[in-house]
């Protein structure tokens, strides 16, 4: 019962503080869950191929996880922020849960396009509100500084990217 209230309490209530690490161990595989679902279905894939869409969002997920928490530490701290890696990794988990209704979303777009398209919208929107939110409760930022750590964030995890993606290519040309 401790975790259904606080994966209820992370979702609907999160200014009440921190739940427990495994509210987001749980968070991170329903969504993991939802999204393999949605990839199988579009690919037409039987179950074996549900789960191995289930490990490479489980090894991309990850990768996207430390990435995007270690883009908004960084930056939170240059914008004086207070809180701990651990914090960051945790509002990162516990922000993303609302792509659990993408399986919803998907259904939508068969439905009305449109409909679809403004659920997905909606979801995107709930998960950077969400991701601001704690940041700003976890590292004490007002919302400007929450916004703009958000912001930086994106942008610093984009350049460090194209870098990744660029560095080999630099190595392998002889530039």
């Amino acid at each position: 019962m401790m975790l259904l209230d606080g994966l209820y309490n992370s979702w609907f209530r999160p200014g009440l503080g921190r739940p427990h690490p495994s509210v987001a161990i749980v968070s991170i595989l329903l969504v993991l869950t939802v999204l393999s679902f949605n990839a199988a279905g579009i690919t037409n894939s039987t179950a074996d191929g549900w789960l191995g869409w289930f490990f490479l969002f489980l090894l991309g997920g990850g990768v996207g996880w430390f990435w995007l928490s270690a883009a908004l530490h960084m930056v939170a701290r240059l914008l004086g922020g207070i809180g701990s890696v651990t914090d960051t990794l945790g509002v990162v988990a516990q922000g993303l849960w609302p792509l659990i209704l993408t399986g919803a979303a998907n259904s939508a777009l068969k439905v009305s396009p449109r409909l679809g398209l403004l659920f997905s919208l909606g979801i995107n929107v709930w998960v950077v509100v969400n991701l601001v939110r704690g940041m700003g409760q976890e590292h004490q930022l007002n919302w400007v500084r929450a916004v703009l750590c958000f912001g930086g964030a994106i942008i610093l995890a984009e350049l460090a990217l194209v870098g990744l993606i660029l560095w080999p290519l630099m190595v392998a040309l002889g530039m």
